[in-house]
This record gives C-alpha cells, sequence and structure tokens, in this order.
C-alpha cells in the first residue's frame, strides 16, 4: 500500500470553495481509499492506496 499526499487548490480559501474537512474526509473514504487524514483546512489529504486503486487516480 502507497501513502499519497493530495493537494487540492483553491479549497478554503479567502471563504470561497469551502469544504468541511470532515466531509472532503469522507469523500476520499467513499472512494474506497484508507487512512485518511485532513491537514488543518488547507484541503490538503493524506490517504492510503494500493497499486490498482492508484490507476483510476489522474495525473
Amino acid at each position: 500500500m502507497e501513502t499519497i499526499i493530495s493537494i487540492l487548490r483553491g479549497i478554503n480559501v479567502g471563504g470561497k470553495n469551502k469544504i468541511p474537512m470532515a466531509e472532503l474526509k469522507a469523500i476520499y473514504e467513499k472512494a474506497g481509499f484508507k487512512n485518511v487524514t485532513t491537514y488543518i483546512q488547507s484541503g490538503n489529504v493524506v490517504f492510503s492506496a494500493d497499486k490498482k486503486e492508484l490507476s483510476t487516480l489522474p495525473e
């Protein structure tokens, strides 16, 4: 299993595109990723995925 860092631009910046981190975490978990954690209110997400799941992620 690989550890991945997802850095989402424009999330919770300047009061625009607000999304609660608990909701963002739930989206990743629903997608099947494991060990999902978010970093403060930044939109950054750390999660684990196996090679099969990684192949579904856009580059």
